[in-house]
């Protein structure tokens, strides 16, 4: 459960980068701080070893012996916490305090005093007991150090690791008369013991250190992964109050960083899923007023039909004049469902893409004076004078003839079927800046907020108004517009009339 939860990955994560870091910089100031304090110990015996080369320089050349030193090297042993080691020229040791194992030897294999004493060259007897506590000879790598020192040459080492039985520091130098000559050598051998004891408490320390950097790093991981998910857990619940279709959530995120980009793109989604249901709800509506109104354009008809078939099946109407009267209805009721089918075939064709569009050069004032001659009849029928102002000297648009004709008829005959009696219609072709066919009525005008739908089929913005048409003129008029890349805009007011504009493509020829 928890390696699934966010909040655990992201304080794991936050705690495995402390930790790592942590370690890495511990391991690599550990290395740095041995050798800071190797370095330093060197430096600090070297600097003892030349101390104590003067000394006895100035003591050997003063009265040739080195009686009375002992005093001063158990001081300086403690002072500088080393084992001091005094020889002359041919190796042998002057000045000793060195290692005293089981079986007391001494590493020179000279006689030597028990702690410090001299020794060697006949300079007299030691303050301590004498005896010897080490057999045999130095290892190759000590007399090597020992040889470079009695060189001239200063050297730092741990080749005396073996006679001390643990790891140890040594430095040699060399002792000079007057004349710069080297006359014996000082050794200081410390062992690295010290320096492991602080190495030790500084691991402890920073042990501790990164136990309280864990817990404070657990803490700030929780916390803050507390505080990066509770933005992810709004988004989770508002994605899921969407999917239960409640539209109207919002996340409530307000931060200008990348997780305040995807809340405010949840929050825009949700205002588009709000538009787009109520989009969806209106074209259900008008769905299923589409269904309703061509039940009703077929029922209207086909139940005037049925009434008169069965008034002259069983003889109510037996009158000449009746019979006629009768066969005339029910023709003209065959005529309206024939209309009415002939419209739906050409809308499903054209949203279809099946109908075929032959683009060639067509003269608008020759189309709108033959379209307007054809309308005259049924206009004078409703007492509407058509006034044209149709220039001659009018450029050719790329166009198919017929259908840009059916255009023209829809918007003329929609013109005509709603203009009161007694009012004008205007056709007007205008070439001031594009090529443009107006029709401007009279008629009642239809509202701002219902322009957007009046393209649907059958939709009606009045909804009592009984007109001849079958309500899919405009719809046809939108995809035949669309064939012949034609722009079209409608201007209405209510009491004001329409105003339908058609913006047609000059022939490639005169552009």
């Amino acid at each position: 459960m928890f390696k699934k939860n966010i909040t655990f990955k992201l304080t794991a994560g936050f705690v495995s980068i402390v930790l790592i870091s942590m370690l890495t910089l511990g391991l690599i100031f550990i290395q740095v701080f041995r050798q800071y304090e190797i370095d330093s110990r060197e430096q600090t015996m070297l600097a003892n070893a030349r101390s104590i080369s003067e000394i006895v320089a100035v003591n050997l050349q003063s009265n040739g012996q080195m009686r009375g030193i002992g005093g001063f090297m158990r001081f300086l042993d403690t002072m500088t916490d080393a084992k001091v080691w005094i020889m002359d020229r041919q190796n042998n040791p002057l000045v000793f305090s060195g290692p005293e194992n089981d079986s007391g030897n001494n590493p020179m294999g000279k006689g030597m005093s028990k702690g410090y004493g001299t020794g060697g060259m006949g300079m007299g007897a030691g303050t301590g007991q004498t005896h010897t506590f080490y057999s045999g000879q130095l290892p190759t790598e000590a007399e090597n150090v020992i040889n470079t020192v009695l060189s001239g040459q200063e050297s730092i080492s741990q080749s005396f690791s073996s006679v001390y039985q643990e790891e140890t520091i040594t430095v040699g130098v060399p002792i000079f008369d007057v004349n710069k000559q080297v006359i014996g050598s000082v050794l200081l051998h410390t062992p690295v013991t010290g320096i492991t004891n602080v190495l030790d408490k500084t691991n402890r320390i920073l042990l501790a250190s990164l136990l309280i950097a864990l817990l404070i790093a657990i803490g700030l991981g929780i916390f803050y992964s507390i505080l990066f998910t509770r933005p992810l857990k709004a988004m989770t619940n508002t994605a899921m109050e969407m999917a239960r279709g409640n539209y109207s959530a919002r996340t409530g995120i307000k931060r200008q960083d990348e997780i305040g980009q995807l809340g405010n793109s949840l929050d825009f989604l949700a205002s588009g899923l709000t538009e787009a249901g109520e989009k969806i709800d209106k074209l259900e509506q008008v769905r299923k007023d589409f269904v309703a109104n061509v039940s009703h354009e077929f029922k209207t008809p086909l139940t005037v039909i049925r009434g008169s078939l069965e008034a002259l099946a069983d003889g109510t109407i037996d009158q000449p004049e009746d019979i006629r009267r009768y066969y005339s209805r029910m023709l003209s009721e065959t005529r309206s469902l024939d209309r009415l089918v002939q419209d739906l075939l050409e809308l499903s064709r054209l949203q279809s893409g099946k109908i075929t569009v032959n683009f060639e050069p067509v003269h608008i004032p020759s189309l709108l004076a033959d379209t307007v001659k054809s309308m005259q009849t049924i206009a004078a029928g409703k007492d509407i004078q058509m006034h044209c102002e149709i220039p001659q000297n009018v450029p050719p648009v790329n166009s198919d003839y017929d259908r840009l004709r059916q255009l023209f008829v829809i918007f003329i005959d929609n013109a005509v079927k709603y203009s009161p009696k007694k009012t004008t219609v205007n056709v007007t072709l205008d070439l001031r800046d594009k090529l443009k066919v107006i029709i401007r009525d009279q008629g009642p005008g239809i509202p701002e907020e219902e322009l957007p739908y009046i393209w649907d089929r059958f939709y009606k913005t009045d909804k009592s108004r009984k007109g001849g048409g079958t309500g899919l003129g405009l719809a046809i008029a939108r995809h035949l517009s669309e064939l012949l890349n034609c722009k079209l805009t409608m201007e209405s007011s209510l009491g004001q009339g329409t105003k339908v504009t058609m913006e047609l493509p000059f022939s490639k020829q005169d552009e």
